[in-house]
């Protein structure tokens, strides 16, 4: 008896312990519609089906200027100097005045690189100058291919072709040449930030006619705005510090120094923006302090005579234009 009850309690409390499976209806089953519906529709994820945005208009380089020519107009500077080294009284007592520009041909992307190209010139005269640089203007002519590698620092690589001046001259009296003609390439890296004020330039040079050694010039300045504002116009600062030196360029032997400078220049600006800055029209007198190095006494030797002069102060005023 308590064998049968032992194994009867053994089948139904595990059961009483689980729900009891559903009871089979009787009749015959029904089957209700199935509809086929997206279980996703109305519910729009932005990530997963927004559609891809076209594709970013080509960016076309360009010098960051975007300046397509510019015309300066020396009008007047009290020495004549290349590279801050100037010529003694003798050889140019009255100073200098020279027209010089450039322009950016329409092609700002040669060869899909970037690439853009210039061509400049000069025509400057040297006033109450001696038979050496008086015979003829000073006359340069040059073509570059450049590249505006970050913003505001632009890389040129140029061939010039330079007549008379001292060039010329040094080119045939020290070096014999059958005129006065010499010819080089340059490398050029320029930088120019207008919003921070810093600017400077470093070009090495190697002549290949003419002078045949190589040059290098550098230089490195910082603008402060608004040193003088009034209502309607106003004055920046610009202050900068260059260096020249040459290898056996003006003449075998002429190693060294050729002259250190420091400039101060007072950009004129309008606040109507037609002058200064960038307006079209640009007005900068500027004065500057140098002294040449220790390849004056090498040229003097060179040449049996003094074209060098070792200390000066020049003041100027160029007027610009941009287009």
């Amino acid at each position: 008896m308590k064998k049968s009850l032992f194994l009867l309690s053994s089948l139904v409390l595990p059961a009483m312990g689980t729900e009891m499976p559903p009871m089979i209806p009787d009749g015959p089953v029904t089957y209700e519609d199935v509809t086929y519906e997206d279980p996703m529709a109305g519910f729009t994820d932005p990530y997963a089906f927004a559609e891809p945005a076209p594709a970013a208009a080509p960016i076309t380089p360009s010098v960051s200027s975007g300046e397509k020519a510019f015309i300066k107009l020396n009008l007047y500077q009290t020495n004549y100097q290349v590279r801050g080294m100037g010529v003694t009284d003798p050889m140019a007592s009255n100073g200098y005045s020279s027209i010089s520009g450039h322009y950016v041909l329409p092609n700002r992307n040669l060869f899909n690189a970037g690439l853009y190209q210039k061509v400049s010139g000069n025509v400057g005269v040297v006033w109450g100058a001696t038979a050496e640089l008086a015979d003829t203007p000073v006359l340069t002519a040059g073509y570059a291919i450049g590249k505006e590698l970050f913003p505001n620092l632009t890389l040129e690589l140029g061939y010039n072709l330079r007549h008379g001046g001292l060039e010329g001259y040094m080119s045939r009296f020290a070096n014999s040449s059958p005129h006065r003609l010499a010819q080089d390439l340059t490398v050029t890296l320029a930088f120019n930030d207008h919003q921070k004020g810093f600017f400077g330039s470093m070009q090495w040079g190697i002549g290949f006619q003419g002078l045949t050694g190589h040059y290098l010039d550098a230089e490195l300045g910082y603008r402060f705005t608004n040193v003088v504002n009034t209502n309607s116009w106003g004055l920046d600062l610009e202050v900068s510090a260059g260096w020249a030196g040459s290898f056996s360029y003006w003449a075998n032997g002429v190693k060294g120094t050729d002259a250190g400078r420091l400039r101060i220049a007072a950009p004129v600006f309008t606040h109507g923006g037609g002058i200064g800055r960038d307006g079209r029209t640009q007005i900068t007198p500027w004065a500057q302090l140098s002294a040449s190095g220790n390849n004056s006494g090498k040229i003097d030797r060179a040449v049996g005579g003094g074209p060098v002069d070792h200390f000066q102060v020049t003041f100027g005023v160029e007027f610009g234009w941009k287009f």
